[in-house]
């Protein structure tokens, strides 16, 4: 006799209880949509067949991943952000929603900007506050960063899909080290932010899973920002925006950092959960070349 839908969902979620796993019958909704191919609200409704031995083999094989703690968004093979659905593989941080506030600020910044709309995203990680800045700012121009071939390969991937690729150049490099001899009107970044110390205490999903060089940020969390704050000054037109993400605790160092480096204007911004999520900060000044060749080109990614 074949096991009704209903039956299934509720065996899988007994199993994602007993691991520990948070939100288990949604989760169990979600990944009896993988493994069938079927939305879920088919799932929900019992709108499925029952399942073939492929399907079953292929539900036994994502629950035993879920169960190692493999995250979800790993197994799905993608993530929304900002409205757009992204690539995401372990060579990524997953796209977070405190994230979507650089995105937001970013916006007004390139649209308010005197200059030619161009910035760079270091630490571009899967693309998506690049590709969603380029998407919203059709006229604006990027270059992103990251240390990972692999993640520069997620990006690469992402830009093509939301059709921002011309407008994107992808550069494998250390921080703010690959962006001479450009200026942008806007540096963004999601740095790594976690304090070294403190990385065997995450979620096992973000401690196992997700890529380490993109979680440690040194000592006290923040060696990534000392070097955004201090060396960006030279990259941005004047009156150009530094933007970054920080940890729960941290906007008020970084906020110091930026007035220690001369930025005006500096804010702190908070999420919808009214964390400070983020710090940005203006430098002005008179720079020689503010014609960069990126305004003239384009790329493809």
């Amino acid at each position: 006799m074949a096991v009704s839908t209903l039956d299934t969902i509720s065996a899988v979620e007994c199993q994602l209880k007993a691991a520990g796993i948070p939100e288990a019958r949604l989760e169990a909704q979600i990944l009896l949509s993988l493994a069938t191919g079927r939305p879920r609200s088919h799932v929900v409704a019992d709108l499925i067949d029952p399942l073939s031995p492929e399907q079953q083999k292929r539900l036994e094989e994502l629950v035993a991943a879920r169960i190692r703690r493999t995250p979800l968004a790993y197994l799905r093979g993608t993530q929304e952000f900002f409205g757009l659905e992204f690539i995401v593989t372990p060579a990524t941080l997953i796209p977070r929603p405190e994230t979507e506030l650089l995105v937001e600020r970013g916006i007004a910044c390139l649209r308010q900007t005197a200059y030619p709309p161009v910035f760079a995203d270091i630490g571009i990680g899967s693309g998506c506050i690049a590709v969603s800045l380029l998407k919203h700012v059709p006229e604006a121009f990027a270059i992103g960063v990251d240390i990972a071939a692999d993640a520069l390969s997620v990006a690469r991937l992402n830009a093509r899909r939301h059709q921002v690729a011309e407008r994107l150049a992808l550069v494998r490099g250390d921080k703010l080290s690959a962006l001479k001899p450009h200026r942008f009107a806007l540096i963004v970044s999601n740095p790594p932010y976690i304090p070294s110390a403190e990385i065997g205490e995450l979620q096992p999903e973000v401690r196992d899973y997700e890529p380490r060089h993109a979680l440690d940020g040194g000592p006290d969390g923040l060696t990534f920002h000392r070097v955004l704050v201090e060396q960006a000054r030279d990259l941005l037109v004047p009156n150009g925006w530094l933007l970054v993400e920080v940890a729960w605790g941290q906007a008020a160092q970084v906020r110091s950092l930026f007035e220690a480096n001369g930025y005006s204007q500096i804010e702190v911004l908070r999420d919808l959960a009214s964390v400070e999520r983020a710090v940005c900060g203006r430098i002005a000044g008179c720079l020689a070349h503010t014609n960069s060749p990126l305004q003239q080109q384009r790329y493809r990614g």
